[in-house]
């Protein structure tokens, strides 16, 4: 064989090589892309407030659970009146904070614009608006701190053993909360 012919036949195998690696290239880099859209895709979802929690949060988890799940390592109070009812955080999340009765997830308020409701509604949204998504399951009470300027919006689960409500004031949300039917109607919080 030529030396021509020699370079010419290594020349080939040399961009057969180059393709292959450029194939093996743009397969990675959209299994990549389509990891981290499907992983983009289940934090907004899991990032959603349900009436019966929040992500991997759920109504009715004990402490030890949350703590598993949230990578946290939250106690069990001394202080009776404490252990009866109080707030832990979310980590990396704030202005959400989980109502703790008794040992146990009772309620997750939300006091931030950017979580929404597994049905997009969120801070700053309309009174209308919420009307609109929920219809008439939706009950509509004056606030007992805002007069005729704000009101309770008022929606429960199917089964009616969670709720969710949303605080308005002059006609916009300005904070929500999702949980046991009960705990969605203590509107002080744990006072």
């Amino acid at each position: 064989m030529s030396r021509l012919a020699h370079n010419q036949s290594n020349d080939q195998e040399t961009r057969r090589r180059q393709s292959r690696i450029l194939r093996m290239l743009r397969i990675s880099f959209l299994f990549v892309i389509g990891a981290f859209l499907a992983a983009e895709t289940n934090a907004q979802v899991d990032s959603a407030l349900r009436f019966d929690g929040f992500g991997p949060v759920r109504v009715g988890m004990t402490l030890v659970e949350v703590n598993k799940v949230l990578h946290t390592s939250y106690t069990r109070p001394t202080d009776p009146d404490e252990r009866a009812c109080r707030y832990v955080e979310v980590p990396n999340r704030p202005g959400i904070g989980l109502m703790i009765l008794n040992g146990r997830v009772a309620r997750v308020d939300v006091d931030d614009a950017t979580t929404h409701t597994a049905e997009g509604l969120h801070k700053g949204d309309s009174e209308a608006h919420a009307l609109r998504v929920y219809g008439k399951r939706l009950k509509v009470t004056p606030s007992v701190y805002s007069g005729r300027e704000g009101n309770f919006l008022t929606v429960h689960s199917t089964n009616g053993k969670y709720g969710l409500r949303f605080e308005t004031y002059g006609g916009q949300i300005f904070r929500y909360y999702a949980g046991t039917a009960e705990a969605i109607e203590y509107i002080e919080g744990c006072q």
